[in-house]
């Protein structure tokens, strides 16, 4: 793709993305959800490239991931391969999980086809969310997430789901290194070059009704905290999407929303390589990502002066949700699909709720506090103890500043670059370099020895015949020489010349359809 037609495109992304509303404050519709709602939720520890660190808590959020959809009211569908300790608290998750592996993955979408078909006949809108926590990379040019046996980019989420699913929202989460590459691409080094797949503008950027949210760090570790016992931005969206990040308090969470709650979450948090990337783009002009006014009717209500950093623990101490509830303001979180107790902490002075499985609408302000454990100590743990340090207010929704996109690098694919044909035209003239210059060198030597086989008595013709191989035997050694530092100069040139072009760099911001906070995951 050349520069002038890149530019073409990505300007054409960003005045779509304005004229979709992109992030702008939207007009959200009132009354009750009345979409079908489906979840395809992939978490991969192993990804198919050897290379990659094995992460310890992708298996958790696929399945913490299964647990809020259900709340919500989706079929959900989880590929994941879950651990001895996942298994044990997650037990509905590790009766229904199947292999992230690309046999699963392809009957998932066939039985997601048929759901969506099915509500399609009925005449009843669909909203699907695909979800992935795991591995992103790029190699050879292309961007991908992983499963185990398998690479998925971005055409395959453009065909596979998008397509054949043909959903009226689709919405793609994705916790993972490069998942930017969904929208743009960035090359190798520290220049720009074309990347395929992920990088594809007229790809998932810019199809109506599909909307975005995803990490985009690009050369550094994708976080994953042992306090969450998850990766640190799929904690922060699910706690949102529980509700933490409905700033108005109207029952449905939009991407403006979202963004800003996960903002404010790590504002706290000095050192930018524990902070997040983001890209969002709205599915709709509403801005709408989720509508949780069904699952509302199971809640946790604070609405009393409680204030301060408070998170949601289940009776295994999976930790549910995070959240810092300013003065004044409303929290609401959607019950979690448990029949046990819940636990709201409080770690700043170590008190907690105890929550009871009934009734189903729990006002906090109605619950005595009690002493809850000290949490343990360490270097990460200091880090992300600032997580979610400052309260969430309607206000930081509406300063949310919209930044340019990230400037992201990625590394050197393992294979290498390509090797242009002058590296191998070159080394081949010198291969022939050398064995000329050999063959030579022996020709002349044997000339010599010629005149060694013309004894004393040798009549006229003999002599005249050796001299004849003398001569001939010069002269092709002359040209065997001649013929290798030809070889020899033209192959030298060959791998010295430039195997690269000029390259020209380029960065477009794509206002209004893009939100960038700093750090990596």
């Amino acid at each position: 793709m050349s520069f002038a037609r890149g530019l073409t495109l990505a300007l054409a992304l960003w005045s779509l993305l304005i004229s979709h509303g992109a992030l702008a404050a939207p007009k959200k519709p009132s009354g009750p959800a009345t979409s079908a709602r489906f979840a395809l939720i992939i978490g991969v520890n192993k990804s198919v490239d050897p290379e990659a660190v094995t992460l310890r808590y992708a298996d958790d959020d696929a399945a913490r991931y299964m647990d809020l959809f259900r709340s919500l009211g989706a079929r959900s569908y989880v590929l994941a391969r879950l651990d001895e300790n996942t298994q044990r608290i997650h037990p509905q998750a590790a009766a229904e999980a199947v292999p992230p592996t690309r046999v699963e993955f392809s009957r998932a979408i066939d039985r997601l086809a048929s759901d969506l078909a099915q509500a399609r006949e009925r005449g009843v809108p669909t909203v699907l969310y695909f979800v992935y926590a795991g591995h992103g990379t790029v190699k050879n040019e292309r961007g991908y997430i992983s499963l185990e046996d398998a690479r998925l980019g971005a055409v395959d989420l453009e065909t596979e789901v998008v397509d054949k699913l043909r959903a009226d929202q689709t919405h793609f989460i994705v916790d993972a290194c490069y998942s930017y590459f969904l929208v743009t691409g960035r090359g190798p080094g520290g220049h720009r070059r074309e990347v395929h797949g992920f990088s594809q503008l007229g790809g998932l950027a810019t199809r109506p009704g599909v909307g975005l949210l995803l990490s985009t760090s690009s050369a550094r570790e994708s976080h994953e905290w042992a306090n969450f016992q998850a990766g640190v931005f799929s904690h922060e969206v699910r706690s949102g999407l529980y509700g933490a990040a409905d700033a108005d308090g109207d029952g449905q969470v939009t991407y403006r929303e979202m963004v800003a709650f996960i903002e404010r979450a790590n504002a706290a948090v000095a050192n930018e390589r524990y902070r997040p990337d983001v890209f969002a783009r709205a599915a709709t002009d509403s801005g709408v990502f989720v509508d949780l006014r069904d699952g509302e009717r199971r809640r946790i209500d604070m609405r009393g002066n409680e204030t301060g950093h408070y998170y949601l623990e289940d009776t295994y101490g999976v930790r549910v949700a995070d959240f810092n509830k300013a003065p004044g303001q409303r929290v609401s979180l959607v019950r979690p699909p448990t029949t046990g107790q819940l636990y709201l902490r409080r770690p700043q002075d170590e008190s907690e709720f105890v929550i009871p499985p009934l009734p189903d609408v729990v006002e906090v302000a109605n619950l005595a506090p009690e002493r809850a454990p000290v949490q343990s100590r360490g270097a990460a743990n200091d880090a992300f103890n600032k997580l979610f340090a400052l309260p969430f207010r309607p206000e930081d929704v509406r300063d949310l500043h919209l930044r340019p996109a990230p400037d992201l690098v990625v590394p050197p694919d393992e294979s290498g670059p390509p090797v242009p044909w002058t590296r191998y035209a070159g080394m081949s003239l010198i291969g022939v370099s050398v064995v000329s210059g050999a063959a030579g060198l022996i020709t002349l030597l044997s000339a010599g020895s010629v005149k060694d086989e013309v004894g004393p008595n040798a009549n006229q013709v003999e002599v005249a015949t050796v001299n004849d191989t003398i001569f001939t035997r010069k002269l092709m050694g002359g040209l065997e020489l001649g013929v290798a530092g030809v070889t020899a100069f033209t192959g030298l040139a060959l791998l010295l010349w430039p195997s690269a072009p000029a390259t020209v760099s380029a960065q477009v911001s794509h206002g209004g359809g893009m939100v960038q906070l700093h750090g990596a995951f």
